[in-house]
């Protein structure tokens, strides 16, 4: 590890395993069988270029809509990854959602489920996360982002909202350079590096989150060239450069294991 890096320092890799319902927010029909088989393709690949990298363990937000549709893969991911909540529906949500979707997952997985991120990072009231079971959450991205959401005055790493735990996306010091999808998309990845370099010196771990169906060929989805590019193969050769950089320099783990490691998830 070079020696710039704090001893243990830890990559928490993170995925959203949703319907691909993004081109539905840009005026293109795509019926729920669609979404679903792209959603899944995406996912199938995500599994295989994972264990093509030999990542130990990531976390996986996973829909329990896409969970039903796609059972195996579910089972699949869970013997090595750990399976954390997106809801129950990706464009939908309301509080009974928690449990249900939490219900529905533990009995496909066959494994715990302690965590959960809502669709498109929206708030969702503390107390009815803990009371449906979970541990922590992760809906938090700690930056000003133009139309959605400017969070530039909230904590920056993990803190506790009463009894739960919350994990923000990762945001460099200082300038808070996002590191979430849509900025490893659009930024230079020397940049990129950088900001996830000073995230481990700083904090000891970088948290970050893509979709799987990133590593599909979206030509023709109708998604705008910034949510776009680069996909397909290009996407998959960048993510696979940029891990293996970061497994250089931390070690993988899922959020509930490092979580746990720092007594974070202690009753």
């Amino acid at each position: 590890m070079p020696p710039s890096m704090p001893i243990g320092a830890v990559t928490l890799l993170t995925f959203d395993v949703e319907e691909f319902d993004a081109p539905l927010d840009r005026g293109r029909e795509l019926d729920m069988d669609s979404q679903l088989r792209i959603g899944a393709a995406g996912f199938l690949r995500l599994l295989d270029l994972l264990d093509e990298l030999e990542v130990p363990a990531v976390t996986l937000f996973v829909t329990a809509n896409i969970a039903g549709h796609a059972p195996d893969l579910v089972r699949r991911a869970a013997r090595r990854h750990e399976i954390a909540s997106h809801g129950r529906m990706h464009r939908t949500f309301e509080d009974s959602d928690l449990a249900r979707s939490r219900a529905a997952l533990r009995e496909i997985s066959g494994a715990e489920v302690l965590g959960f991120r809502r669709a498109r990072l929206q708030a969702t009231d503390p107390r009815a996360i803990l009371d449906a079971g979970y541990r922590w959450d992760s809906s938090e991205n700690p930056i000003w982002l133009p139309g959605r959401y400017n969070n530039l005055g909230r904590p920056r790493t993990i803190y506790r909202k009463g009894e739960l735990v919350e994990l923000p996306a990762s945001a460099s010091p200082t300038l808070r350079v996002p590191l979430f999808w849509l900025a490893m998309k659009n930024l230079p990845m020397p940049l990129v590096r950088s900001a996830s370099a000073a995230c481990l010196r700083r904090d000891g771990y970088v948290h970050l989150y893509w979709h799987p169906w990133e590593f599909l060929d979206l030509r023709d989805s109708g998604l705008p060239r910034y949510m776009r590019r680069p996909d397909g193969e290009a996407m998959i050769e960048r993510f696979s450069r940029y891990v293996r950089w970061l497994l250089e320099r931390s070690r993988a783990a899922s959020v509930s294991s490092f979580l746990a490691e720092r007594g974070m998830l202690d009753a």
